[in-house]
């Protein structure tokens, strides 16, 4: 009985119409209460403190016992910035002596299979850095090698980006294989260095010249009448002497191929060939 009235009563209410709903004033209604429960805004710890210093242990250890805290055990220990800034001395040293800021390798190559290329820079590069393309094989510590003794350029950081390979078709059979990966190297240098502008004289060199070798492409797998003609490119280089050739239509050469047989075979016959050394006295 109760279900049977609760069921009523819900009916009843959402049944109101909009003149029978309850009057609400609304200067006492809130439209931003207050909430509760959230955390609170609290300063930023020591550790997150910002540090204007390439060794900010140090400092940031300082400033836990200017405060009276203890210090966290990842700032108690020194020797990890006693060593930076050892390392960070000598560097500096090297860089106003004009020495390598590394250790060279002792490995000496005095005829390297290796091709390394300097490529363009992508549009996410600075002048302060140099892309190169080298043999999978090498490391960075090789190209920092290579580049300070062959060339005396200082690579400050060497980043690695391993192309992956992609799936290609042949030309002939349409076969699928994989293409060899690429290994780019990316480095930092102390000095700039910019791409020279390309001549647009050199620019219209390059496609005509592949222009042309489309052309002779082209001709090497025509078919037919088209393998005739004439290659007027590279200054007429492959044009030649073209010679005229006779055009007899197939359909003549089919009916009168057996006339032009027994012709053939009476020129050359004992008896023509006997006339023609008794007059020529031969």
């Amino acid at each position: 009985m109760s279900s049977i009235t609760r069921i009523s009563t819900r009916s009843v209410h959402h049944k109101l119409t909009p003149s029978k709903y309850p009057k609400v004033n609304a200067s006492q209604v809130e439209i931003n209460p207050p909430k509760y429960g959230f955390r609170k805004i609290r300063p930023p710890i020591l550790a997150q403190s910002p540090t204007k210093t390439l060794f900010p242990n140090s400092e940031l250890a300082k400033l836990y016992v200017e405060n009276g805290k203890p210090i966290p055990n990842r700032f108690m220990s020194q020797i990890d910035s006693e060593k930076a800034h050892a390392e960070f001395e000598k560097f500096q040293e090297n860089l106003a002596m004009d020495e390598p800021h590394f250790t060279k390798g002792k490995n000496e190559i005095y005829l390297p299979g290796g091709r390394i290329c300097l490529l363009r820079p992508n549009a996410k590069h600075t002048p302060y850095q140099a892309k190169f393309l080298v043999p999978k094989s090498m490391n960075k510590m090789d190209l920092r090698d290579y580049l300070w003794n062959i060339y005396g350029l200082r690579a400050l950081n060497v980043t690695v980006q391993l192309q992956p390979a992609t799936w290609k078709r042949g030309p002939q059979d349409l076969g699928r294989y994989r293409i060899p990966q690429l290994k780019k190297m990316t480095i930092d240098m102390a000095e700039p260095f910019v791409w020279p502008e390309v001549p647009q004289t050199k620019i219209s060199e390059l496609k005509q010249q592949m222009d042309e070798s489309e052309k002779i492409v082209k001709h090497n797998i025509a078919d037919g009448s088209d393998k005739n003609k004439t290659l007027d490119v590279y200054n007429g280089m492959f044009k030649g002497n073209p010679k005229p050739k006779k055009f007899i239509p197939k359909q003549i050469q089919k009916s009168n191929f057996n006339s032009i047989k027994a012709i053939n075979k009476g020129l050359n016959s004992a008896s023509k060939r006997n006339q023609v050394s008794n007059y020529l006295g031969l």
